[in-house]
């Protein structure tokens, strides 16, 4: 028969029943009370002593205590994880609009720069003209030379603006991927800087070669009165273009190598990122998931420090110990 139940100073309500104390609380981390077997450790039946019972129930209200503050320090650590990716994502999304930005001023830069390119080749092509009437007024032999000399002229002017919009295409079609696949963080913004630098520089040295070739258009005008002077500098001229040619080609190739080192810096560190995510996910979850116990019904085991038996029953540490004397 059940003794009168005796209240101590832990919640709940400690009582006999059989000769052995029990406990009826409600443990922290659980929504309601129950009764519980007060087990000695190495115990497989509750005590009959009423100190070395309060003494288990105060190490059961200890340790329900731990695993409470455990549970709430894992869901903090998960909520500053949460917090940092949603603060990485912003910030890639701020650089890559930047770039967006600066990508695109930049094109409205170089389209400001043809447009005045095609009107001054426009002057330039009715000043030849004028020349071109006064120069075969005076003779009719140089008349041809002339004619022919105006054509090279008005084909490398026309080769120079498909050359330009070429490259005006691939700058629009490589900004499009990088708005793609660039996820910005604080190196992939310097790089993206120092890219940005040496495009400006790219395109500070077109205009330059843009000078040259206005120069040696005027030179070329200046010499029309002289047919030796006119020849020497079309020869002049062609090796300005090729010059030109080649530089333009060879920053082109230093452009598509940028581009690719930046890409595969990119993905690695894509991967990188997706592979810590992963691992802090398994931690996370191998660290909150818990199993009970089959033999004193204990819930709160860590899932990994259960045993199976040869029953096929899964066992606590505590259970095991007993159960091996």
């Amino acid at each position: 028969m059940a003794k009168a139940p005796t209240r101590v100073t832990l919640p709940g309500i400690m009582y006999q029943k059989n000769g052995r104390w029990w406990w009826d609380a409600a443990l922290p981390g659980e929504d309601k009370p129950k009764p519980r077997a007060l087990k000695p450790d190495g115990s497989r039946c509750a005590t009959t002593d009423s100190s070395q019972a309060e003494e288990v129930a105060r190490l059961l209200w200890r340790i329900a205590i731990e695993d409470e503050v455990q549970v709430a320090v894992k869901a903090r650590v998960k909520a500053q994880a949460d917090r940092a990716k949603a603060k990485i994502r912003q910030e890639a999304d701020y650089e890559i609009e930047k770039v967006r930005a600066e990508c695109e001023k930049e094109i409205k830069k170089s389209k400001r720069a043809v447009a005045r390119g095609e009107k001054k080749a426009k002057v330039q092509a009715e000043a030849r003209l004028r020349a071109e009437e006064a120069y075969r007024i005076e003779t009719e032999q140089a008349e041809g030379q002339y004619a022919a000399e105006v054509e090279k002229i008005k084909n490398t002017i026309v080769q120079a603006k498909a050359e330009l919009e070429e490259k005006d295409r691939a700058y629009k079609e490589a900004l499009a991927e990088a708005e793609q696949k660039v996820r910005i963080e604080v190196r992939a913004r310097q790089e993206a800087e120092a890219t940005a630098r040496v495009e400006q520089q790219l395109r500070i040295e077109a205009e330059e070669n843009a000078a040259l070739q206005a120069r040696a258009k005027e030179q070329a005008e200046a010499k029309v009165r002289n047919e030796a002077e006119l020849r020497l500098a079309a020869e002049q001229r062609a090796g300005l273009e090729a010059e030109a040619r080649s530089l333009a080609e060879s920053k082109a190739r230093q452009e598509m190598v940028l581009k690719e080192q930046a890409e595969q810096r990119a993905e690695s560190e894509a991967r990188a990122r997706a592979e810590a995510e992963a691992k802090l996910n398994e931690v996370i979850e191998s660290m909150q998931r818990t199993g009970t116990c089959e033999c004193c019904d204990r819930n709160d085991v860590p899932e990994q420090a259960l045993a199976k038996i040869d029953s096929g029953q899964q066992l606590c540490p505590d259970c095991i110990r007993m159960l091996r004397g």
